[in-house]
C-alpha cells in the first residue's frame, strides 16, 4: 500500500490512497507536502493543496509552508532511499532515487523515521539521533 501511495504521489503530486478512517483516531494521515487525508469521526476527507500552498506542520492544514516543505534537497551522490528530516526532529523524511529528489513525507503523529528500516516507528524503537532506543553493544 505504501508503495502504491508513493507511486501515486510521484505521478500526480497528490495522494488519494485507500486509507479507511473507521476506528482511527481523528487526525491527519498519509501526509505529503501537497496533500493529506483527514479522519474525523470515522469520515475520510482528502485535501490537496492548491497553487503554491503546502502542508504546514504547525497549522496542520494547507497554507504557507514550513520545514521541511520549504526545503529542497540535493540528492546527487546519495543512495536511492529515504532520509530523515532533522529540521522536524525526524517526524518527516525525504526520498531520493537515482540522484533525483522526490519530496517529503510525514510520519503519523507520535512516530519518527527509522532510516535503517525505512519506516516510521515509535521513538523508543529508533536509535539516536531520531529516537531514544539504546543500542546494546
Amino acid at each position: 500500500m505504501l508503495l502504491l501511495c508513493f507511486l501515486i504521489f510521484i505521478s500526480h503530486g497528490f495522494v488519494d490512497c485507500d486509507v479507511g478512517c473507521t476506528g482511527m483516531a481523528d487526525g491527519n494521515y498519509e501526509i505529503t507536502c501537497k496533500s493529506y487525508i483527514e479522519c474525523s469521526n470515522g469520515v475520510k476527507t482528502v485535501h490537496n493543496c492548491t497553487g503554491d500552498q503546502m502542508y504546514n506542520m504547525t497549522s496542520k492544514r494547507c497554507g504557507g509552508s514550513s520545514p521541511p516543505c520549504n526545503i529542497d534537497r540535493d540528492c546527487s551522490g546519495l543512495d536511492s532511499k529515504s532520509y530523515p528530516d532533522h529540521e522536524t526532529n525526524c517526524q518527516s523524511y525525504y526520498t531520493c532515487s537515482a540522484g533525483t529528489y522526490f519530496g517529503h513525507n510525514f510520519c503519523s503523529p507520535g512516530l519518527v523515521f527509522h532510516e535503517e528500516e525505512q519506516i516510521c516507528n515509535w521513538p523508543y524503537n529508533v536509535p539516536a539521533p531520531c529516537g531514544t532506543k539504546l543500542l546494546v553493544g
